[in-house]
């Protein structure tokens, strides 16, 4: 049978582990490392069963909690159009082109200004 406590508590798994860092799992050579080591819902015959109603859940709270928020892109605009055929990045700068990878995603990552809407 697998100790979760213990995977987690093992020091050779995550330094520190009685720390709350949960920022180590954003470190991407330590979030590949701790893949198969952090196991929230447990894996195989015996997974959680609930695992995708809490993953759903997590998702409404997260959606829940964005709503108080008001986001806006910080971008540098280029000074000259580098295509003829859109002047997007005349608006956004070099978030107007996509980096390569498996999905699409904006190049150098999507900077935010976040701000506090005063909603009730």
């Amino acid at each position: 049978m697998i100790s979760q406590q213990t995977i987690h508590l093992d020091p050779r798994n995550f330094p520190n582990p009685t720390v709350f860092e949960p920022d180590r799992f954003l470190i991407p050579d330590e979030a590949a490392k701790h893949r198969t080591t952090w196991r929230p819902f447990e894996r195989g015959m015996r997974s959680c069963i609930g695992a995708d109603l809490a993953m759903d859940k997590m998702r409404v709270m997260l959606l829940l909690t964005a709503r108080w928020f008001d986001f806006q892109p910080v971008v540098e605009p280029s000074k000259t159009p580098r295509l003829g055929f859109t002047s997007l990045d005349l608006k956004i700068g070099d978030q107007a082109f996509q980096r390569q990878g498996m999905s699409a995603q904006p190049r150098d990552g999507m900077p935010m200004r976040i701000k506090l809407t005063g909603r009730t």
